[in-house]
Parts: structure tokens; C-alpha cells; sequence
């Protein structure tokens, strides 16, 4: 079959690295994809399988690099059989273009889309608000919604959203993300692995305040922040370093020499972190933000906390630091059952789901 999948940008950012991981998929398994994005909106440090094509005229201005890319995609679609839009104002593109030219669209939803800017990160105009969740809920009426997690199929739905035709959970590349075989020396300190984004529903500020309750002399803990932006750390009590990856390799091995992995958002369609960390052989501590319970399960395979809670979350930090025993079951049940979520098992649902789609 043959794809396009119309995205804001690819940046290193988790809609991105669901896009990439299936059409490189998809194209080992013969099928043609093609990824439009706006013109400038590259900024993944690799090459994808898929042809990217970028659409409208290079501009510095970032809202009018995606105004005008967004306006010239339609020229810009190769023949296809079905198109993809990811967020709002790209699957309500996708629908029309579908609709003109006789073939399907999907809305690939990978989170709440109607309320993911409602922490005012990104938008903080009432208007420009209003507008985009009118947006958001015609897109999820209007044609076939794919979704990464039972969590984002009930927000859609409550919401007003046609039944999801599809749930693809996301994964992790099995062939990268993998503990050490030697296994970690446990030496003192702890090291506490998390992402730090500046986005507020990330919850990196709690995390902050979680563990400025902790005693880190009296524990021993460091904490490694993997993180691309530039965040505010000047509240931090206890040691700490920022790590900018390059790439997946340089990832792993920050998290393989990491004891805990804590997750602090506020809400997640899925949440690919964990899941990795998960992989690389961490015990995982994650608030019970929604998508994470396709794979998480709290006292099995983490411990989980409500969002937005520091003191609980220190307090689960807490419980692993002293429980080396609790810490160790964790961490091999999470490497039993995140077998079950790779990128090639969500690339046969989506494919199977794509070509009933366009079987329909």
C-alpha cells in the first residue's frame, strides 16, 4: 500500500518517533511511505527510510513556516492510498484531501488532542484556544481515528469523537533498547534517570520537588536529566546533571547506567520513556498518567503514583532507593512484559488496520 502521513514537524519529539518507527517498517515490508511536513520543520539528527517532503517556502518565523507548509501540502501528496493526519488542523487537512480524491484518511491520535494545550505551554490566547478545540473535536467526528492506547480511546470518545476504528499501541526497538548483560554493579549513589521538558504537563517541576524532600546525603542519589531544552534547575537541592543525546545509542547508555526511571507527566497517550527505560532494565516509577497503563502495572511492574503529587512520588522514590529487593522484581517483571510492546508488534496492527481500512 502506499501512505503519506501529514505531521506539524519532525523533531525529536514522541509523535515523530511513532512516525518514524512504522514507516521504516512499513517499507521493510514493501509498502511506500511518505512523511509532509512544513518547509524547515527537520530537525531529527538521522535520515528516515520514508521520502520527507517538505512543503511551502523556508521561512524563519516558525508559525508561518507551518501556516504555509500546511497550505501547500495538498499539491504535494503523491497517489496514494490512504493519508494520515496527526493533530488536529493535519487530519482535518488529510480528510479533505481524502475526500477529493477518492481514498481513505485517518486521524492517528497519540494523546488527548481536544485538551493538549490546556496548560498554556504553547498557547495562551482564550481565542486562539477556543479555536483549536473546535478543531480538535471536528477532527475526531469526522473520519477514522487510530489511536496508541485505550486511555486516548476513551478521552477521544468522551469527547464526542467517533469510536476508534483502530488501537496501535506504540513500542521501543528491541534491537536497541536492552539491559547490560553484566548487569549494573549497584554501586552508591543511586542514579535517578528522567526526561526533563520545559512543557508543564511534563511534570518536570515536580519531580524537582519530590526529591528536594528527600534527604539525598542520607539516601545517596544522584539524578541524570536527559533533556533537549533548556530547563530551570535552580530549585534543585541534590546532584545533578543534564545529558543532551544525540542519538538512541547515546540514550541507552544513560539509562543502562541508571538504577530508577521516574516518568512525571501529567497525562500521556501512551508514554514510549518508561517503556524504554523499562527495556534497558530500570525499575520505573511513573504517575498514573493514562496511556501507561497499557504496559504498567502499579506493584508489578512499577510503582505508580497520582500526577502532580511530589510528596507521594517522593515517597515511592524513597521506597526503591532502601528496597534493593523491591527495586530488583520490579525491574525483571518490567523486562518480562515490555516484550509485548516493540515497534514490530505495533507495526502489524497498523498495517492490518490500514488495509482493513482501506478494504472498508
Amino acid at each position: 500500500m502506499k501512505v503519506a502521513w501529514l505531521m506539524p514537524n519532525l523533531h525529536v519529539t514522541g509523535g515523530a518517533r511513532v512516525a518514524v518507527e512504522l514507516s521504516d517498517r512499513m517499507i521493510a515490508r514493501g509498502h511506500e511511505f511518505y512523511i509532509l511536513i512544513p518547509t524547515g520543520r527537520y530537525k531529527l539528527p538521522y535520515k528516515l527510510s520514508a521520502e520527507v517532503i517538505e512543503c511551502g517556502i523556508p521561512v524563519g518565523n516558525p508559525l508561518l513556516a507551518v501556516l504555509t507548509g500546511t497550505l501547500s501540502m495538498p499539491k504535494r501528496v503523491p497517489a496514494v492510498d490512504v493519508v494520515i493526519g496527526c493533530m488536529p488542523p493535519y487530519a482535518l487537512l488529510a480528510g479533505r484531501i481524502a475526500r477529493k480524491r477518492g481514498i481513505r484518511a485517518v486521524n492517528y491520535l497519540l494523546h488527548d488532542d481536544v485538551h493538549f494545550f490546556d496548560d498554556r505551554s504553547y498557547i495562551r490566547s482564550n481565542l486562539l484556544l477556543k479555536i483549536y478545540r473546535n478543531r480538535a473535536r471536528r477532527s475526531i467526528r469526522s473520519g477514522a481515528n487510530f489511536v496508541n492506547s485505550h486511555w486516548t480511546a476513551v478521552r477521544c470518545v468522551s469527547e464526542g469523537g467517533l469510536k476508534p476504528f483502530a488501537i496501535v499501541p506504540s513500542g521501543y526497538n528491541q534491537e536497541v533498547f536492552f539491559p547490560m548483560e553484566s548487569g549494573k554493579d549497584n554501586s552508591d549513589p543511586v542514579r535517578i534517570v528522567t526526561i526533563g521538558r520545559h512543557i508543564r504537563w511534563k511534570g518536570f517541576p515536580d519531580l524537582i520537588e519530590a526529591l528536594n524532600l528527600l534527604d539525598y546525603k542520607k539516601l545517596d542519589f544522584m539524578l541524570d536529566v536527559i533533556s533537549q531544552d533548556d530547563l530551570n534547575i535552580s530549585e534543585a537541592q541534590f546532584p545533578l546533571s543534564i545529558h543532551k543525546p544525540t542519538d538512541d545509542r547515546e540514550l541507552v547508555d544513560l539509562y543502562r547506567t541508571g538504577d530508577i526511571f521516574v516518568h512525571s507527566s501529567w497525562f500521556e497517550g501512551f508514554g514510549v520513556p518508561p517503556l524504554e527505560a523499562q527495556a534497558c532494565g530500570l525499575a520505573v516509577i511513573s504517575t498514573d498518567c493514562g496511556g501507561v497503563r497499557e504496559f504498567l502495572l502499579d506493584g508489578d511492574n512499577a510503582l505508580m503514583v497520582p500526577p502532580r503529587e511530589p510528596r507521594t512520588m517522593a515517597h515511592a522514590v524513597e521506597r526503591l532507593i532502601l528496597n534493593k529487593d523491591l527495586r530488583h522484581r520490579i525491574t525483571k517483571r518490567g523486562l518480562e512484559t515490555c516484550v509485548d510492546f516493540t515497534w514490530d508488534r505495533a507495526t502489524d496492527k497498523f498495517e492490518t488496520a490500514l488495509q482493513k481500512l482501506i478494504d472498508s
